[in-house]
């Protein structure tokens, strides 16, 4: 009776595959609560992923129309030189005007107005006819580029005897610090509209620029320029020079329009995408991981019924072996389960999955740093690209603009003699910019070698900042030295460049404000060289990675400093070759910085 009521008592319990199986479906439930935070997360990323490539087009379109009115503007100061404007002839200036009018397919016209805002020069008339005042509508614009004496580039605007639209860029010209003249050409919209159009924008897209004042300049699909943007977007532009918003465009069509103000023209520039094509590829990625996580779920649950089976049986079978064992005395059954592999091929199965899932793993991981690698590479070649186009723009903008003014001036001229000083100037920015390139190639590839010669470095120092001295007059009144003789054994040239890359980085980001401090002094077996200004410092941040390559401070959109990064670069792998080094230390953004050398001293005593 016993015996009978406990094996009742067992059959009432569950049995092992049941259980097995409910653990499965119990596994299930947070795979699916993951795989629907990870759709969710998904979608994000893929909206994130297209916002940031709309930002990155809008910034590519800002730089190449910022390098395009750039390129005007030069050719704008360098007719500003002209000689017989200094001297007065207005019918020369007149006829000078009209070859450089011929030269701009994109300018209306060219005018001269005095400070009270008299025309003196308007090509759009013949020389000597009564020519009028700046109208009402924009003597407000010319007055505040008389009183803010620098140039200003206006909006899209009717002209005053036309409907004709155009844009107005203004050049104080100044004679004995007050302005004297105002020079300024009509800039035509279709000039942007053709460079809007270079850009290759899908023809679903809705791409529009905007000037200051809230008018569209160029537009695809074409409005007439003067019209205002959709609503949207100007209060867009008014809460935040750059931004993301969901919104309808003129036409009506569902958007998301990312937006970017240019800090040289103040215009914006407003991309508009179908929120339909926005969507679609987010909603694709998560349709594709749904369905693999479907078929994942699907493969598990296969996996763990057929597991449980396996399971399940051995151990039944054990069972009965061991039943059978007490009640006959013999273990043939017991011998049949031990000798049945199905169990031990479980652990096997087991432990290969398990390996199998760790090399996956491991291989995973692999491939994840090499995309970081590999997307780190291709932020750092793009940044350089950047860096280097807009270091070889601008003095290939000054090179092209003086070329305009050597060929519209005559021999001898004084806008002829200053082109060719900025065209010399320019040439060797670019000559040291190469120079630089080719001297890190050279220590990447282990060719750069030194030339070692017992030299004075305090000697050295005083010569290479006399020579830095005499190309920039204005560098003498706040730059000092305290130099102590040190003799080591050095390349002189290599020590040059390194003392010559520490001055100009320390005028780059003094602009001028502060004095800068050149001392040589002798410290524990070690010539120390130390350059001190008191420029705009470095964040603890960026003082652990200065040294590496391409690295800069921050510096605004227009990057007035200049720069891509090797100075600094290369002083270090210099000092090093020297058996030296290099460090910086600032109190902090603001307060300056201290560029150390440190060489060690010549072992030769005679």
């Amino acid at each position: 009776m016993l015996l009978r009521t406990r094996t009742a008592s067992v059959q009432r319990l569950p049995r092992l595959r049941s259980r097995l199986v409910l653990l499965a479906a119990a596994s299930i439930v947070p795979v699916l609560l993951l795989s629907v935070v990870l759709e969710y997360f998904l979608i994000q990323h893929e909206k994130e992923l297209f916002r940031q490539a709309a930002v990155d087009r809008n910034r590519t379109f800002l730089t190449a129309l910022d390098a395009q009115i750039e390129g005007y503007v030069g050719t704008l100061r360098a007719l500003s030189a002209s000689s017989s404007l200094e001297s007065g002839s207005l019918d020369a200036f007149y006829d000078e005007s009209r070859r450089v009018l011929a030269s701009q397919p994109d300018w209306r016209n060219i005018l001269l107005l005095d400070a009270s805002g008299q025309q003196l020069v308007n090509l759009r008339l013949p020389y000597g006819t009564r020519l009028p005042r700046e109208t009402d509508m924009y003597l407000d614009r010319f007055r505040s580029v008389v009183q803010s004496k620098s140039l200003m580039i206006g909006g899209v605007s009717p002209g005053p005897d036309s409907n004709v639209m155009g844009i107005a860029v203004r050049l104080p010209l100044l004679r004995g610090g007050a302005v004297r003249y105002v020079l300024q050409f009509i800039l035509k919209p279709e000039a942007m509209a053709r460079l809007l159009a270079r850009q290759g924008y899908p023809s679903a897209w809705t791409i529009g620029l905007i000037d200051s004042e809230y008018r569209i300049i160029a537009r695809q699909p074409y409005r007439p320029p003067g019209d205002h943007p959709s609503a949207e977007l100007m209060a867009a532009v008014q809460r935040a020079s750059a931004g993301w918003y969901r919104g309808k465009t003129l036409e009506g069509v569902d958007t998301y329009t990312a937006h970017m103000t240019s800090v040289l023209t103040r215009w914006t520039v407003g991309m508009s995408v179908p929120t339909s094509e926005v969507e679609t590829v987010a909603q694709h990625a998560a349709t594709y991981m749904a369905l693999a996580t479907c078929a994942s779920l699907l493969l598990a649950i296969i996996f763990a019924h057929w597991a449980a089976r396996r399971l399940a049986e051995p151990i039944s079978n054990l069972a009965v072996a061991a039943r059978r064992l007490g009640l006959q005395g013999t273990s043939d059954e017991l011998g049949k389960v031990r000798a049945d592999p199905r169990l031990l091929e479980v652990h096997a199965v087991a432990a290969a999955l398990e390996e199998a899932a760790s090399s996956i793993a491991e291989r995973e991981d692999l491939r994840e740093r090499e995309k970081q690698a590999m997307r780190a590479a291709d932020k750092a070649k793009d940044e350089f690209l950047a860096m280097l186009g807009h270091e070889l723009r601008n003095p290939l903008s000054s090179i092209v603009a003086s070329a305009h003014v050597l060929r519209l001036s005559k021999p001898g001229a004084q806008a002829s003699i200053q082109a060719h000083e900025v065209i010399e100037r320019q040439a060797r920015q670019m000559a040291r910019l190469v120079e630089d390139l080719l001297d890190v190639s050279r220590l990447a590839m282990g060719k750069l070698t030194l030339h070692r010669e017992r030299t004075d470095l305090a000697a050295l120092t005083n010569r290479v900042v006399a020579t830095w001295l005499q190309t920039g007059p204005e560098r003498a009144a706040h730059t000092k030295c305290d130099l102590v003789t040190a003799w080591v054994d050095a390349d002189r040239t290599r020590i040059e460049q390194i003392l010559a890359n520490l001055l100009d980085n320390a005028e780059k980001f003094s602009a001028g404000r502060g004095s800068i401090q050149v001392r040589v002094r002798v410290e524990s077996g070690n010539a120390v060289l130390e350059v001190e200004d008191e420029g705009q410092g470095i964040s603890p941040e960026d003082i652990t990675r200065i040294f590496e390559l391409f690295v800069q401070g921050p510096q605004p959109f227009d990057r007035p400093q200049g720069g891509i990064g090797l100075g600094l670069t290369l002083a270090k792998r210099l000092a090093e070759m020297h058996g030296g080094s290099i460090s910086v230390s600032s109190p902090g953004v603001g307060q300056g910085a201290v560029f150390t050398v440190r060489l060690p001293l010549s072992q030769d005593m005679s």
